[in-house]
């Protein structure tokens, strides 16, 4: 048995924006920064907002007689504008003044527009390369994602609408068909001539009246069969189809949390933080967004700046309570005389994240993984509800080639991989079997740089005490490298099966146990050679927070999770050479990981740090009592429990300044303080296998 992986010299050595003007406009879906709101433009801005620049007003309306569904009208073949601009026939039933399709997406049935010109183009090229559609709505690119069909229905439409016989039409893509609605709703007299194109525009999952369920393949529906008959109730829910496999049922958020209701969250959240709000919300993307980029920043932004009715309130409430904590590094907080209510903003995001859970959307998952990054919020059930969540909204599928933006397949992806670290952090620090099974029911690619939408540039003008993007980027993705390899060490040597009398481990023995840590050492000694220099734990800049150090101690958290699976299984039949060299080699893990706490500068403590963080540093604490406790003799014992008091006193005088170094000491001062010389021949060898 090859002992030089376990030996002491493998661990490295100790290492010594102005927020917009509001201007108060309409848009209705929810981005990749929370829910878009019909209403939310035009319900009220922040307080202190300006008027909208231009008034529905202003408008042109329809001449006498040619209003919509006017009985006067010449033509009355005519399809509305809408159904126009889908190239779908227009249906109306008797009775009603709005056509079927228009009363689906509850939006203005009107006819302003003349017929407009054929333009195929990609529903997933960015806005910014669309052509602006003019007054007349002759415009080029103002219909993009047409797919060329000639079938009596059109493929991945929620309801078929009949066409004109022997028509070849260009039929819109899914993609266009919910791009649509969000970007016209909640502008009454807004003709499609006047919208504009939106960074929103042919999103999933990110609307505010409606919520995506994804259909697995073992669901008793058949996707090949979705498209023979329309839905029973089209006003209630329809079909999105993103590949031949790959489908959505989009349900209306009719039963749920009202309109008002929503409304009257997001203004008590509001009344809470006023008129800090907005220093909250740049706060918020200087200091957490940087090394945990689950929001589209740009975004967030754009629909802040008009107002914040367009948010989902547990998302709003969790970015304003983040960024709390860091109110120091803000001019206006820090010299405000009156600071917000944490507690009653904390209980508001609670009680609406119940609610938001009624009807799931991307802005649910990412106010969830918000709100658990305070530790008191962080349990298992919570977790396991947000997993839950996901499935429901296919973030464990890859998502490369659906038809949906490019930037929300880089925020999928970012928010996946949140889940994925949030799911391995929680049951290491649980003590729980972990949700996600990264061999068997997930398929999501690594992220990749072009993900990530800000870069340098986003942060040249950024005041002091913010983080820098390019190296909070650099950091989330090692973060999911470490979760990868915390992943191997928790299904190899920490499952059920595993740990049971008789199961795997005390099967194989200790030679056996140390085979099987052999290659994940050797995989953590490499992680952390190839770390750029940028990512060292010295690396910091002046005026500059760091979150370099969180991925330090993730790294430590790993290796002493590993090796506490080592000595709680080295046998008394173990070769004495093994059972040396896994003990010394344990021994200085300790005494590096001990270290950390030390050099850990200001600019490392008051930045971002998750959820985990305190029971990290715990970690070292219990990992240093099991030493203590398995000790060969009382110079053993002494040795480990004079490092249990060190490390106790490093975390007492640095509790004040450092609130989740005070949440260990709390944690370890019930557990491994007061250690004595106990042998450990007087602990009976059962408690050592836990």
């Amino acid at each position: 048995m090859d002992t030089t992986a376990f030996g002491p010299h493998d661990m490295p050595p100790p290492a010594p924006v102005s927020n917009p003007s509001p201007t108060q406009t309409h848009a209705s879906s929810d981005a990749g920064g929370g829910n878009g709101s019909g209403n939310g433009g035009g319900q009220g801005a922040m307080p202190g907002s300006s008027a909208a620049s231009a008034g529905l007003g202003s408008l042109p309306l329809p001449p006498p007689g040619m209003g919509p569904h006017d009985p006067n009208q010449p033509g009355q073949s005519r399809p509305c504008d809408i159904c126009r601009q889908r190239k779908t026939r227009c249906v109306r039933e008797d009775g009603k003044d709005k056509c079927v399709m228009c009363t689906f997406h509850g939006q203005p049935c009107t006819y302003l527009r003349g017929p407009l010109p054929r333009k195929r183009r990609k529903a997933t090229d960015p806005p910014e390369y669309r052509s602006q559609p003019n007054g007349s709505g002759s415009g080029t690119g103002s219909v993009p994602g047409m797919t060329h069909l000639n079938l009596a229905y059109p493929h991945g439409m929620g309801m078929a609408i009949p066409l004109d016989h022997h028509e070849e039409i260009e039929y819109p893509s899914p993609e266009l068909i919910e791009a649509l609605s969000p970007s016209l709703a909640g502008s009454e007299n807004l003709g499609p001539a006047h919208r504009q194109p939106s960074l929103l525009d042919g999103t999933l999952g990110l609307h505010l009246k409606t919520h995506s369920e994804y259909v697995g393949l073992s669901n008793y529906r058949e996707p090949c069969l979705l498209d023979l008959h329309p839905p029973e109730d089209p006003h209630t829910r329809s079909v999105r189809r993103l590949d031949d496999f790959t489908l959505f049922m989009i349900h209306r958020d009719r039963e749920t949390t009202s309109e008002t209701q929503r409304i009257a969250d997001l203004d008590a959240i509001e009344k809470v933080v006023h008129p800090l709000g907005a220093s909250l919300v740049n706060l918020y993307f200087r200091i957490v967004h940087p090394s945990f980029p689950i929001l589209h920043k740009k975004v967030f932004l754009e629909k802040y700046a008009r107002s914040y009715h367009e948010f989902s309130p547990p998302l709003l409430a969790a970015v304003y309570l983040l960024a709390l904590d860091w109110s120091i590094f803000d001019r206006t907080l820090s010299t405000s005389s009156w600071q917000p209510d944490q507690s009653r903003l904390e209980a508001l995001a609670l009680r609406t994240m119940n609610d938001d859970m009624k009807r799931p959307k991307i802005s649910t998952l990412q106010a969830g993984l918000l709100i658990q990054q305070r530790a008191k919020n962080n349990t298992w059930t919570f977790t396991s509800q947000l997993i839950a969540l996901s499935h429901g909204l296919g973030l464990h599928v890859d998502c490369s080639d659906w038809a949906i933006p490019e930037w929300e397949k880089g925020l999928r992806r970012r928010l996946a991989w949140a889940l994925f670290m949030q799911d391995k952090w929680g049951a290491l620090v649980h003590g729980k079997p972990c949700l996600i099974r990264p061999d068997e029911d997930w398929d999501v690619r690594p992220c990749r740089i072009e993900d990530f939408p800000e870069n340098a540039a986003d942060e040249e003008h950024d005041p002091e005490g913010s983080a820098e993007v390019v190296v909070g980027r650099e950091l989330f993705l090692r973060h999911i490298e470490l979760s990868l390899i915390l992943s191997d060490v928790l299904r190899t040597f920490y499952t059920a099966k595993a740990t049971r009398r008789n199961g795997t481990l005390e099967q194989i023995g200790t030679i056996g146990v140390a085979e099987l840590a052999k290659p994940i050492v050797l995989m953590l000694r490499d992680w952390y050679a190839a770390l750029p220099e940028a990512l060292q734990l010295q690396g910091t800049r002046m005026k500059k927070l760091s979150a370099n150090g969180s991925l330090h101690l993730s790294y430590t958290a790993i290796d002493l999770a590993l090796h506490r699976a080592l000595l709680r299984n080295v046998s008394a039949a173990a070769p004495p050479e093994l059972r040396h060299a896994i003990r010394m080699g344990a021994r200085t893990r300790l005494v590096s990981a001990m270290t950390i706490i030390s050099n850990l500068q200001p600019e490392h403590t008051q930045s971002f740090w998750g959820f985990m963080a305190s029971a990290q540093l715990a970690s070292i604490g219990t990992f240093a009592g099991l030493l203590w406790a398995t000790s060969d003799d009382d110079v053993e014992a002494t040795f480990y429990c004079e490092r249990v008091e060190e490390y106790l006193w490093s975390l007492r005088v640095r509790s004040q300044a450092v609130p989740f170094a005070r949440d260990a000491l709390r944690m370890l001062e019930a557990e491994v303080g007061g250690l004595g010389p106990v042998r450990a021949s007087s602990l009976p060898m059962e408690m050592m296998r836990i």
